[in-house]
């Protein structure tokens, strides 16, 4: 939405309620420009949009719906991408690697403590 303008458009997308909070999620500082997840009462908040109750609720995650009329804005995912997730070989390689090194470490450190005391 930009304030002065009269220039209407069409957004297309899905509703998003924010990232789900847990009791070990960091609280957002909207007001020290610090944010640790998306939650739309903050947004709307900052943004001081006059729909509060509305906006705090919800917020539009903008998705290209349409594959042959790709968005000039190149942040704007597509439906395929959103519905994907997909993880090279090598990164994959890179976790197995970094797991197996941690239960050996933690095997090693177990060990050296039942030997020490």
């Amino acid at each position: 939405m930009h304030y002065g303008s009269n220039n209407l458009g069409t957004i297309t997308g899905v509703l998003y309620r924010g990232d789900a909070e847990t009791k070990y999620s960091k609280k957002n500082s909207p007001m020290g420009g610090l944010y640790n997840a998306v939650r739309p009462y903050d947004c709307s908040l900052i943004m001081q949009l006059p729909n509060q109750e509305e906006a705090s609720q919800v917020m539009l995650h903008m998705i290209d719906f349409d594959p042959e009329r790709r968005q000039v804005m190149p942040t704007v995912p597509t439906v395929n991408e959103l519905s994907t997730f997909v993880i090279s070989p090598q990164r994959h390689a890179a976790y197995e690697m970094m797991w197996r090194m941690m239960a050996f470490g933690g095997v090693l450190a177990n060990t050296a403590l039942w030997l020490y005391f």
